[in-house]
C-alpha cells in the first residue's frame, strides 16, 4: 500500500487526534501536513519512519502498512 497524507490523516481522526497534536508528536511542521493533504502526496522515507512510531499499530514487523488497513 502507498502511504500518502489521506491515509495518514484518516488515522489521526480515528484517534481523535488534532492536527497540531500529530504535528508534535511527529516533530514536523503543521504546515508539511497541511500541504501533504492539498497535494495528497506520499510520505517520504524519514517521515514514514517517524509515522511508524505514532501509529505503530497500523504497521506490520517489517515496517509495510498492514494489509488490513
Amino acid at each position: 500500500m502507498i502511504l500518502t497524507w489521506k491515509v495518514i490523516d484518516s488515522w489521526r481522526e480515528e484517534r481523535g487526534m488534532q492536527i497540531s497534536e500529530l504535528a508534535r508528536r511527529a516533530g514536523i511542521p503543521e504546515r508539511t501536513i497541511y500541504s501533504g493533504l492539498r497535494k495528497n502526496s506520499r510520505l517520504q522515507a524519514a517521515t514514514k519512519t517517524v509515522m511508524r512510531g505514532v501509529f505503530p499499530e497500523k504497521f506490520d514487523e517489517h515496517g509495510e502498512v498492514r494489509a488490513d488497513e
